[in-house]
């Protein structure tokens, strides 16, 4: 089965978080360019000779922050027990104090923690019937009759790899809340957010944290697989009553398709769209976003980050420089995102599409 969704549109706004507008700043007329750069020399991910291989995160000191001695300026307005965590929380902050007194059209920099859904059970499909028949058939379906994966969950192992990523936070940055997020994205996948809750206590912290809000491009990349389509907003709101929405956030799954797949191109430029409008409209520094493989290659690439393998259920953390450039001509429009697909995957016999437009009718909200 598949599912039935309202008219694809080929181009959609960009995402919109609250907040002023973009196109104050990126509006046609003006000759400046936002550039989104990762700033290195703070943590082990960003070093070449840092093998990715069997690299754990969360048995990492410090999630691979760097230990390092910052100016003696930080280093003076720090108690003489400060973590590197304190040090390196004071510098991000330093560098973005600069920007107002040096005018070196910084527009500001950005810590995000992004997270990789844990074990989900799409996992455990492709695990049990082999890649080929995976990809061609059972990834279409909405499950087997044993496990469900349309939307996919986390598995009892995910949800359990997700409270030990809570433990590790706390076993790394202890309760001094220096360099927590202050802001939580999500992908409206169900195994993101459900990462995301586990992860950082959300349900029971007290004091409780900013709500998590679900934002559109951070999904998956769209395609025929029914794990990466998106439940209605009215089902989200009513399963995740601690989430808010971005803005314009559409009752129907705008995007998935079960007959294409998307291309890496349009991911990587929903990414970058997704980073600006996170610089322009959101003053927090230090975030917490949970998304999925494609989307964090993406971002890296974005930033000129190296390449960097994220296991299921891990985390990369990354420092962003935004700042202006001006280009020679001015820009004519704003950019909007447009949506490009693969062609068909190389399936043959195993292949259940014959008709692209016909897609069986199946209500998501059949399935909570």
């Amino acid at each position: 089965m598949t599912l039935l969704f309202p008219e694809k549109k080929d181009e959609i706004s960009p995402l919109v978080f609250s907040g002023r507008p973009p196109t104050r700043f990126l509006a046609p007329g003006r000759r400046k360019n936002l550039r989104l750069e990762n700033v290195k020399g703070f943590f082990l991910q960003d070093l070449s000779e840092t093998k990715e291989d069997n690299f754990n995160v969360f048995q990492t000191k410090d999630f691979g922050l760097i230990q390092q001695e910052y100016s003696i300026d930080i280093t003076n307005r720090l108690p003489p027990n400060a973590t590197q965590w304190d040090h390196f929380r004071a510098e991000i902050l330093r560098l973005d104090r600069e920007k107002l007194t040096k005018r070196l059209g910084v527009l500001g920099y950005k810590v995000l923690y992004l997270f990789r859904p844990s074990e989900s059970w799409h996992h455990r499909g492709e695990s049990y019937y082999g890649k080929e028949s995976w990809d061609c058939l059972w990834t279409r379906q909405d499950g087997n009759g044993t496990a469900q994966w349309i939307d996919a969950e986390l598995t009892p192992t995910g949800i359990e790899g997700a409270k030990y990523l809570h433990k590790a936070w706390d076993k790394h940055l202890g309760n001094t809340n220096l360099a927590v997020p202050e802001l939580f994205l999500s992908s409206p996948l169900s195994r993101a957010a459900d990462t995301l809750i586990h992860s950082f206590n959300l349900t029971f912290r007290n004091p409780r944290p900013p709500s998590p809000v679900f934002v559109e491009f951070l999904r998956e990349s769209f395609g025929v697989d029914t794990h990466n389509s998106r439940r209605s907003y009215t089902t989200l709101k009513k399963k995740y009553p601690l989430f808010e929405f971005e803005e314009e956030f559409s009752e129907f799954d705008p995007l998935w398709t079960s007959y294409r797949d998307e291309t890496d191109s349009s991911v990587l430029h929903r990414a970058k769209i997704f980073l600006e409008n996170l610089f322009l409209r959101r003053s927090e520094m230090f975030i917490a976003v949970a998304t999925h493989e494609s989307v964090i290659k993406a971002i890296l690439e974005a930033i000129g980050h190296r390449q960097f393998s994220i296991p299921v259920g891990h985390m990369i953390p990354v420092v962003i420089k935004g700042s202006w450039f001006h280009t020679g001509e001015p820009r004519t429009e704003v950019e909007r995102y447009k949506m490009f697909y693969k062609k068909n995957r190389n399936c043959t016999e195993l292949d259940p599409v014959t008709d692209p437009d016909a897609e069986p009718e199946v209500d998501m909200d059949e399935f909570d």
